[in-house]
């Protein structure tokens, strides 16, 4: 016997079925978006031409790609701060991104010192072993304990990296 289908059923179906187009097209949005970032940080696309692709896609996709600028700018990728300030030309984004911008220096003043210091560490083993001159130079990156004390003296850093990052994401949703 041939089942019969209700009205309702038959509109519950079509529903689910516009449900799952959505996710697909959320989905897709956030992958053209960060497909977008990863282009400007790889210097295909000026931060100029960012805001523009992206003035024509939605919020999904605004959303990946600042996620993943923010991401790159945590593993000090050079090109994610100037791509990340021609996004937030003006208003709270901007004042989010002089926060995240201000963030980020401190970071890497905080890192160089770091480095400063090991390297000084570094100098005067070598010193205290007899090897000097123009050709000992210290690499702070190959010191033994490098990891552990630059995710100690980084901490606070990257902590108020993220919070400024997290600001930067509401700052641009608001604006869209």
């Amino acid at each position: 016997m041939a089942e019969i289908k209700s009205a309702l059923e038959i509109a519950l179906e079509r529903a689910a079925a516009l449900g799952a187009g959505e996710d697909d097209s959320k989905r897709q949005a956030q992958e053209k978006g960060q497909a977008l970032a990863r282009q400007c940080l790889e210097g295909d696309l000026s931060g100029a031409e960012l805001a523009a692709e992206l003035s024509g896609l939605g919020a999904e996709a605004s959303a990946a790609t600042v996620g993943h600028l923010l991401e790159a700018l945590d593993e000090g990728r050079a090109g994610a701060l100037p791509a990340l300030a021609a996004l937030c030309s003006q208003g709270p984004a901007r004042q989010a991104y002089e926060a995240l911008k201000l963030a980020q220096a401190q970071r890497a003043a905080a890192l160089e010192a770091l480095e400063a210091e090991l390297a000084g560490e570094m100098s005067q083993g070598l010193a205290a072993l007899g090897i000097g001159g123009d050709a000992a130079r210290p690499n702070p990156a190959a010191h033994p304990e490098y990891q552990a004390r630059c995710d100690a003296a980084l901490a606070t850093a990257r902590a108020k990296l993220k919070a400024a990052g997290q600001t930067l994401l509401q700052a641009l949703a608001r604006a869209e």
